[in-house]
């Protein structure tokens, strides 16, 4: 009969403390409950509404001269083009396209089977290179640019 006491005050003691540990659990789970949803909230709130601090500004236009050279540049290149074409053909593209994929912005005037003139335009500068012309001279200070590659 005293065993049969003792295993019952066991199981009430193991009962009891099993009970303390739940109850342990259930309030540490309410703090992180709040804990949770607090950084849930807060993490919506700058993904939606990101904080001046948090913001990244978009870029401005290049300034006037960049945006210039690199339209040179890219003309440059597109001349290029046109002259291995010419020179693995003979004659000038009817389309820039016959001399490989055109840089966007492009537009080519055939003049003669030999001369051309090419367009480039973006949405602030519009140039105008004709294939009389040398090259290195309508480029610019971008030569030295492509001179430098070429030698690597």
């Amino acid at each position: 009969m005293l065993a049969a006491v003792l295993r019952e005050q066991t199981e009430k003691a193991e009962i009891r403390e099993q009970a303390q540990k739940v109850q342990a659990r259930r309030q540490g789970l309410g703090s992180r409950h709040v804990v949770l949803s607090f950084a849930t909230a807060l993490s919506m709130w700058i993904w939606i509404w990101p904080p001046g601090a948090l913001r990244i500004a978009a870029p401005g236009p290049p300034p006037l001269v960049e945006e210039d050279a690199s339209l040179r540049l890219v003309m440059y290149l597109q001349a290029q083009k046109n002259e291995q074409y010419f020179f693995d053909t003979g004659a000038v593209p009817i389309e820039l396209d016959d001399a490989g994929p055109a840089f966007r912005g492009m537009e080519c005037i055939r003049l003669t089977n030999r001369d051309y003139r090419i367009l480039g335009r973006t949405r602030r500068v519009t140039l105008s290179y004709s294939s009389v012309d040398p090259l290195n001279i309508f480029v610019g200070a971008g030569a030295s640019v492509l001179d430098v590659m070429t030698l690597n």
